[in-house]
């Protein structure tokens, strides 16, 4: 389900409130509707959505073509809402691939994966190999009987992602892939997945922490091949980010399964505080008050039940501080292109070249070497330099040298 944000559109209807039937069933049912089916559409997520899509499939609405294979490094801070920019991307792809997957049955819009962490200082290629080929609904990949042979996963991935023809792979905490490797090993990782991207045709979606911004620029190739999609949070000082923030928040408090609708707004700025503007770590804060309110049967979500269930100001500012750090990177400064103009020699001083036609001093005869042995003048200091008179006969660790 995706809620519109009317208030950050210009419109005054509210939002959808939750289905009426949901309060005359069980405490988990009404958990489980809040914290894995309200999924909130907002414009940070929107955006981040459709630059994707541009990204791997081409204009239209028909997926009979795809774009060149790319990678795409999809960067935010933790708990900002890329897991749900996930589900709705799936969703889309979907939609789009329906009549195609009817026409060949053979087609796989997408092979969505989870990449793990290493556990150790080597990135795990077979594990991630499985989970492609099983997100491929390859049958031998765990069967018992002729299951693939672990030398033979990268060819088997290779050919599942010909045969399927999906129009991108979708890795979610893709950062993993950083944990193990720094520098060229890191380089070789990503060339590792260009390898299959120029293999098979097949885009790569990096879903991920600011923990992957190393990715950009691990070489030359691979950033002028791949596309940046930063996903940040909301800034509240700025006043459009703090009016849709709201509006969000006015979104949410209609969807929470109780009887009375809590009064969210009013409390944005706590709210705010304890999420830093990331609405994936709002919506988990409000999961926890949920739960909260609904152990102790009260009518609706209360300011008390959201500061017993609120993070504390430690991993908060934490969080922050990370996201300022990794904003700073990400967010091209005033300039830019006379910087690159200047970088290119069409800005700035440049060396004098001598007009066609023109004259140019000649450079001075290089002087000729003395003859060997022969010391050249004026090279050491006489008696009168060193302060002694130069007829002043020399002592015997003056003749030595």
């Amino acid at each position: 389900m995706t809620d519109e944000i009317n208030k950050a559109n210009g419109q005054t209807e509210a939002p959808e409130s939750f289905p009426s039937e949901l309060l005359a069933q069980p405490v988990e049912a009404r958990l489980e509707y809040f914290e894995q089916r309200c999924l909130i559409s907002h414009p940070r997520l929107q955006e981040a959505l459709e630059t994707i899509i541009q990204a791997v499939t081409p204009p239209g609405e028909g997926a009979s073509t795809r774009r060149p294979g790319t990678m795409v490094l999809v960067i935010g801070p933790s708990r900002v809402g890329k897991t749900t920019l996930i589900h709705m991307l799936e969703e889309h792809l979907l939609a789009r691939c329906k009549e195609l997957l009817v026409s060949d049955p053979s087609f796989i819009p997408f092979a969505s994966i989870l990449v793990t962490g290493p556990g150790t200082n080597r990135f795990d290629w077979a594990e991630y190999y499985r989970a492609v080929l099983r997100a491929l609904h390859d049958p031998f990949v765990d069967g018992k009987t002729a299951r693939i042979r672990a030398r033979e996963l990268r060819e088997a991935m290779e050919t599942a992602l010909i045969q399927r023809k999906p129009l991108a792979i979708i890795a979610d905490e893709a950062h993993h892939l950083a944990e193990a490797a720094r520098g060229s090993r890191l380089q070789s990782q990503l060339n590792h997945l260009k390898h299959f991207e120029n293999a098979s045709g097949v885009s790569h979606i990096l879903v991920g922490t600011y923990e992957m911004r190393p990715f950009r620029k691990a070489n030359a190739q691979l950033a002028c091949r791949s596309i940046d999609v930063h996903f940040p949070r909301y800034d509240a000082a700025n006043e459009e980010d703090a009016q849709i923030f709201r509006s969000v928040l006015w979104a949410l408090q209609r969807q929470l399964p109780v009887l009375e609708e809590p009064h969210l707004v009013e409390q944005w700025e706590f709210l705010y505080a304890r999420s830093i503007g990331c609405i994936g770590l709002l919506k988990m804060h409000l999961n926890r008050a949920l739960n909260l309110a609904l152990a102790e049967q009260a009518r609706t979500v209360a300011l008390t039940h959201l500061r017993k269930t609120a993070p504390s100001e430690a991993r908060i500012e934490l969080a922050l501080r990370n996201a300022l750090e990794s904003e700073a990177e990400l967010t091209e400064s005033d300039g830019a292109d006379e910087r690159l103009l200047t970088l290119l020699g069409l800005r700035g001083s440049r060396t004098a070249q001598p007009a066609k036609g023109g004259t140019q001093e000649p450079s001075p005869k290089p002087k000729k070497p003395d003859r060997p042995g022969k010391r050249s003048p004026g090279r050491d200091a006489t008696g009168e330099e060193l302060g002694k008179d130069p007829s002043e006969p020399l002592s015997g660790e003056e003749k030595a040298g």
